[in-house]
């Protein structure tokens, strides 16, 4: 991921009660909006609870980033978001396939909604 699409402690803090929560199976998504001349960024947490391995947990991680990569290559233009994916336990013996269903629905959930972005 490159350094642009990264997010920051700053961010996080952000984001907390401004956005919008939805919840899938395998993920549950937090969106809020970035200033103006900022790109789409991403986060994806991961907590030992789901997955108490490492491995496991990376593994999640990079198939959920592909994910999101996947999806806005079909979609012309994203709004300036800040997405944080927070895995449920249902992610950890999840397919590629059924994490891209799930997020592709989060992120199509929330990119539909008008959010009063900051200045």
């Amino acid at each position: 991921m490159s350094k642009i699409a990264r997010v920051s402690r700053v961010d996080f803090a952000a984001e907390s009660g401004t956005g919008k929560r939805c919840h899938g199976r395998l993920f549950s998504l937090s969106a809020a909006p970035l200033s103006r001349g900022r790109r789409l960024s991403l986060a994806c947490v991961v907590s030992k609870k789901v997955a108490p391995k490492a491995v496991e947990r990376n593994l999640i991680k990079r198939r959920c980033r592909e994910a999101v990569r996947a999806h806005m290559r079909t979609r012309a233009s994203a709004p300036p978001l800040l997405l944080v994916f927070r895995a449920k336990k249902e992610a950890a013996g999840a397919t590629f396939a059924d994490i891209l269903r799930d997020i592709g629905g989060l992120v199509d959930k929330v990119s539909d909604t008008r959010y009063n972005t900051p200045q």
